[in-house]
Formats: C-alpha cells, sequence, structure tokens
C-alpha cells in the first residue's frame, strides 16, 4: 500500500468527522440516556466526560483491530520486521483522524480541557504515526504503542465527575504493569532494530 493512498487519508478524514460526531452529538445522548448524573455536570466537566468517552472508545476500536491484525494479517507475522503492513497504516489512519480531532477539541475547548502536554503528546504520536505511513519498519512494535497507549491513557475513567469513588487501587496498579509491559517492548524493538540495520 502506498504511503498516502487515497484509501489512507479518506479513513484519516472519515474518522476525524467521526470522532467530532460522536464527541458532539453521539456521546452526550448516550450519557443523557444511561447517567443520570450526566445532566448534574458542569459544561467544563461534561465537555471532559465527552472527550473522555470518545477516546475510550477510540481505544476500544483501535485495540480489537490491533489484536485482529496481530492475530490473522499473514504479512505482519511472517516479516516483523519489514513486513507489509497495509492493514496497520489502516488502523494508524483511523488514529491520525482521531488525534487531529483531538487536538481540534482541546484548542477550542482550552479552558475546560486544555493542556500542553496532551498537545506536545499528540503532536508526537502524530509523528511517530507519519512515519509508520511512510516506512514499513518494526509494524507490530508500532502496533503494541497504539494499542498499549490506548489501555494506558484509559485507566483513570471520569468516575470522579459522576461522584464514585474507587475502593481500592488495582486500576492504578494496573496501569502502572501495563505501562511496563510496553516500556519494556520498546527497548526490546529498538535492541532488534539496531541488531538489523547494522
Amino acid at each position: 500500500m502506498e504511503s498516502f493512498s487515497p484509501l489512507v487519508l479518506s479513513i484519516a478524514a472519515t474518522s476525524f468527522v467521526t470522532f467530532q460526531c460522536l464527541f458532539h452529538f453521539v456521546s452526550p445522548w448516550i450519557s443523557a440516556q444511561f447517567f443520570p448524573g450526566y445532566h448534574r455536570l458542569s459544561p467544563r466537566h461534561t465537555i471532559e466526560w465527552n472527550s473522555r468517552t470518545v477516546s475510550t472508545l477510540h481505544a476500544l476500536i483501535v485495540g480489537l483491530f490491533c489484536l485482529y491484525i496481530l492475530l490473522h494479517d499473514d504479512a505482519v507475522n511472517e516479516d516483523p520486521v519489514w513486513g507489509d503492513p497495509s492493514l496497520v497504516k489502516i488502523n494508524v489512519a483511523m488514529t491520525c483522524g482521531y488525534l487531529l480531532s483531538d487536538m481540534l477539541l482541546i484548542c477550542y475547548y482550552w479552558r475546560a480541557i486544555g493542556d500542553k502536554f496532551f498537545v506536545i503528546h499528540h503532536l508526537a504520536a502524530l509523528y511517530a504515526y507519519y512515519y509508520v505511513l511512510v516506512s514499513s519498519l518494526l509494524t507490530q512494535s508500532r502496533m503494541c504503542r497504539q494499542d498499549g497507549e490506548g489501555t494506558w491513557a484509559k485507566g483513570e475513567q471520569p468516575c470522579s465527575l459522576m461522584g464514585w469513588v474507587r475502593v481500592d487501587n488495582k486500576g492504578l496498579v494496573s496501569d502502572e504493569i501495563v505501562e511496563f509491559h510496553f516500556s519494556q517492548h520498546y527497548i526490546w524493538n529498538t535492541l532488534i532494530y539496531s541488531f538489523v540495520t547494522v
């Protein structure tokens, strides 16, 4: 697959529009139906709730797609370093659309959810995913980073917004385990890459 084929660009654009619609229309409607406390949230907390809902949905979609690719994509599994990452590029295009959508929301609702570190994080992620779109190298590493980011970033849900209290620190421990696992994954992939390219 070409780096920036019409398919990749159209998937990124569709993803952008879809996540904007999810934030502005779908999340508020579903949240109002299933969470009675949603109506009592302040405007700032409503924006944060909808943002996290869309973020969690994105992580679920991308994570399931990553799992499918790892289990069923022969091109990537036969050659994890140089394999043709057509499905990976489609998955990354979806994530790029989401990141651009989320950055727009962060900038527009800066007083509610603005954070310079999120902007830096999104820009760094977009740069990394741009590299995936122009290179076929280490596609499994990129997928695991994508899946791991989704898992790790969703550890703290907006339960406090609804007044729910966490009973224990299992979620925090889980987040730390996932972060350690994926940091080790990056180290091993870097070592493999250095040996392959020498």
